[in-house]
């Protein structure tokens, strides 16, 4: 006969709900305050109160369309280029290029939507491929220029791409710096930004000074060039709202694949330039770009990255001046 008390025979039963009580109740916490990260916290916009002193020098424009007011840069005059902003940054991307291809062109430098400190003014903008074309075609558009040579790195080189397989009456010559374009995956990092909650939480738990300059050092050989100014003009418009948001969702909607199988028929005349130790888009890329573009040139650097034209200014700009010196855009 069993003369076990009833509060202590059922004492492990107890303890066992409440364990599994807290457990729910824990879970149920640590989602809520995922999806509060996600969707309802937004970090501060830090990078507003920065006043850039490279813009102070080079002087900031606007054009205004209903897609966006378009920040961007100007320099020299000659025949048109146009270089995009590289993905996640703004014009500081190519401030070594731009006095440099002023001396024999108009060169402008712009922030497309969601980077840099272009403002948008559609709110129902997709950030994906077409509508990132459509905005280039926009802002052509809005300065006044017909036809131009274009160049991008990294994303801004997949719009480049695009907007000239979409338009080749519009683009004269085309350089793709480690540009994206190849219906291929991107690196782990990139790819977590796919998934819902995460990729919210990531893009904006990584807008801190330090995680900016640790991006910047893992894309760039030269990292004594990856100095406390760079990274400051680097780093302001990553906190902007917009440009957080656009992050992620462009992670997520960019579809590389046409684009990809559009190289054969792309004529325009094109400058693969690749940097040897890139990271992000392995330098394999580059060669596949070349060959299957039929009208292609491939220059490799050794001793760059990610960014050539931030870690090797100097041979950047001697194959884009030879490059674009028989460009004839028109405005």
């Amino acid at each position: 006969m069993d003369d076990t008390p009833h509060s202590s025979a059922g004492r492990p039963a107890r303890k066992k709900r409440r364990w599994r009580r807290w457990m729910a109740a824990s879970i149920v916490l640590v989602v809520a305050a995922l999806l509060f990260g996600a969707y309802g916290w937004q970090p501060a916009e830090d990078g507003r109160a920065f006043r850039s002193p490279y813009l102070a020098q080079v002087g900031s424009r606007y054009a205004d369309t209903p897609i966006a007011r378009f920040h961007y840069v100007q320099a020299g005059s000659g025949t048109p280029v146009i270089l995009l902003s590289p993905g996640g940054t703004s014009v500081i991307g190519w401030k070594d290029q731009l006095d440099a291809l002023g001396r024999d062109h108009t060169v402008y430098v712009v922030d497309l939507p969601g980077q840099g400190y272009t403002r948008l003014k559609d709110h129902d903008f997709a950030f994906d491929l077409d509508a990132m074309t459509a905005a280039v075609g926009a802002f052509m558009d809005a300065v006044g220029v017909r036809q131009a040579a274009l160049a991008g790195n990294s994303w801004s080189g997949g719009w480049a791409l695009a907007f000239a397989q979409r338009h080749p009456d519009r683009v004269t010559r085309l350089a793709l710096l480690d540009a994206t374009g190849l219906d291929l995956p991107g690196t782990p990092m990139w790819e977590s930004l796919k998934i819902p909650v995460v990729g919210e939480l990531a893009v904006k738990l990584s807008t801190g000074k330090s995680t900016v300059r640790g991006l910047a050092e893992g894309m760039m050989v030269n990292k004594r060039l990856v100095t406390d100014q760079l990274l400051e003009e680097w780093w302001a418009p990553m906190t902007f709202h917009d440009n957080i948001r656009a992050t992620y969702l462009l992670e997520r909607r960019l579809d590389w694949a046409p684009t990809e199988r559009a190289l054969p028929a792309t004529k325009t005349p094109t400058l693969v330039l690749w940097g040897r130790q890139d990271t992000i888009q392995p330098v394999e890329r580059a060669h596949r770009f070349a060959a299957l573009l039929p009208n292609a040139q491939l220059q490799i650097l050794n001793g760059c990255g990610h960014v050539p034209q931030l870690d090797c200014p100097e041979p950047v700009n001697r194959h884009l001046q030879a490059f674009f010196a028989d460009s004839h855009g028109t405005r």
